[in-house]
């Protein structure tokens, strides 16, 4: 994959982990022919990182730093037949919802059905925001993604839903109907109106040096779009859930994104504008921001890397008098190499500057080091 997620079940955790026991179960009661390749078949894969920080605030008198929690995953491909397949990923991640015990969790789950050579539908837990060709950087499940933290406009999670993917040769799309883990479901009698998310990507793939996409995704109801404040940046402020990660409006959010690969270097251009009606400090006006960032790495060798990235995050509300005073932006400068074939040391540094009415919650200028030591089996 080159997405995972962050997102939790909820109440759906027991059932999943029930499916998850039932596919060990599965997997032991294979027939031998089955063993030998035939379907049914599954596939494990177990992973584990561990990271360690050191963050210092402009107004904070000690640095913030240390190991943070170890992270560790069992992962099950499983494939039911030639037009069946299902993922299921039981994981525990670090800072994830401030949980302070290990306690291992359905993280991730996807059943594919398909339709034909070019269509597959999913359903499950799938993947929920409108990046296209960027990597999104979530421990020892994606270590080909070149930093260890995501950008502060990186809206990406997880949500129970219905997705349609269409992939034919030059041309791809995805229709995702979903919401968020743990949303009350809309009622006759009008008691709770949480409504659903809808999201359109496409994208142009037939160029081997430039690739582009676009998207678009708006919701119904009262619960606003679950991907618009991200799903974690693998950094720990100290200061709330997802503090340093912008807060970005949840109605109505347009995208585009680009990849250029060129050589051993790969570069990510993407850019959007969200908005979100009547919420912003009480006034009866719009909450509008908007975001865009470049991305770089370049291969310098098949084990080691080079990577840079900013991004910029920016309240464009109409009750804003300065929006450089509500503007956030971040630089991350980084590399990895591969310890040997299954491990990835990572090595970041990390500036985020922030405008005292930014759209994080951090209302400080940080900055820092972070490290990622990652093992996948």
């Amino acid at each position: 994959m080159s997405m995972s997620t962050t997102s939790k079940t909820g109440p759906l955790q027991p059932l999943f982990a029930g499916l998850f026991a039932l596919l060990l179960m599965a997997a032991g009661a294979l027939p031998a022919q089955a063993q030998d390749g035939d379907l049914p078949s599954i596939d494990f894969a177990v992973n584990v990182a561990q990271h360690a920080q050191y963050l210092s605030l402009e107004n904070a008198d000690d640095p913030i730093a240390g190991f943070q929690r170890v992270r560790a995953g069992l992962n099950a491909n499983v494939q039911f037949s030639e037009n069946v397949s299902a993922l299921v990923m039981l994981e525990q991640e670090p800072n994830d919802f401030g949980f302070q015990t290990v306690t291992p969790a359905v993280d991730f789950v996807i059943l594919d059905v398909a339709l034909n050579e070019n269509l597959t539908f999913r359903t499950g837990s799938p993947v929920t925001g409108l990046m296209n060709f960027r990597g999104y950087s979530d421990g020892p499940a994606v270590q080909g993604n070149p930093l260890v933290g995501n950008s502060p406009a990186d809206m990406i999670t997880a949500g129970q839903g219905v997705k349609l993917i269409g992939a034919f040769d030059a041309f791809g799309f995805d229709l995702t109907i979903n919401k968020g883990f743990g949303g009350a479901l809309t009622t006759a009698d009008g008691t709770s109106d949480t409504g659903l998310n809808y999201i359109g990507k496409v994208r142009f793939t037939g160029s081997d040096l430039v690739k582009v996409g676009a998207g678009v995704a708006f919701q119904s109801g009262n619960q606003g779009l679950v991907f618009a404040t991200g799903d974690g940046d693998n950094y720990d402020a100290q200061v709330g859930t997802r503090a340093t990660h912008a807060q970005l409006p949840n109605e109505t959010i347009l995208h585009a994104d680009a990849k250029v690969t060129a050589g051993s270097a790969d570069l990510d251009f993407w850019g959007g504008y969200a908005t979100q009606s009547d919420v912003y400090a009480g006034n009866n006006s719009d909450y509008e921001a908007i975001f865009f960032g470049v991305g770089a790495k370049l291969n310098l060798t098949d084990a080691f890397h080079l990577a840079g990235r900013y991004t910029y995050a920016g309240n464009q509300s109409d009750a804003v008098d300065d929006v450089n005073d509500a503007a956030l932006d971040r630089i991350q400068l980084g590399l990895g190499t591969k310890v040997y074939d299954h491990a990835m040391f990572k090595l970041e540094y990390v500036y985020q500057n922030e405008g005292n009415t930014a759209l994080s919650g951090v209302g400080q200028n940080w900055q820092g080091v972070t490290t990622e030591l990652s093992f996948n089996f």
